[in-house]
């Protein structure tokens, strides 16, 4: 997920915003995100929902990221529980916002 803390990063730089500001913005705690920020913890769900919601220029590197990264982009009915079922809805809604874009 560097490629996506780079790009997080870098609208931090240009928004002139503090790691407690994107933090709020982004759902974290400033801790949270200057671990995430230095590589010491990885982006969870929620971050990454309100990442693509609050920076939706960068949903396509999102999507980009999980399916690189070996995430499951479609998982069987028999498998769902809560969580499983509100990460594939929202990496449908991803998919919706990028054909729209497209």
């Amino acid at each position: 997920m560097n490629n996506l803390v780079e790009a997080i990063k870098k609208y931090q730089a240009n928004e002139k915003l503090t790691d407690g500001q994107l933090g709020k913005l982004l759902g974290v705690d400033r801790s949270t995100w200057s671990k995430i920020k230095s590589g010491e913890r990885n982006p969870g769900m929620k971050f990454l929902r309100a990442t693509a919601r609050e920076i939706p220029k960068l949903q396509s590197l999102i999507y980009v990221e999980i399916t690189d990264s070996g995430l499951p982009t479609t998982i069987p009915d028999t498998h769902q529980d809560g969580k499983i079922r509100r990460f594939r809805g929202w990496l449908r809604e991803i998919i919706k916002g990028l054909i729209k874009g497209a």
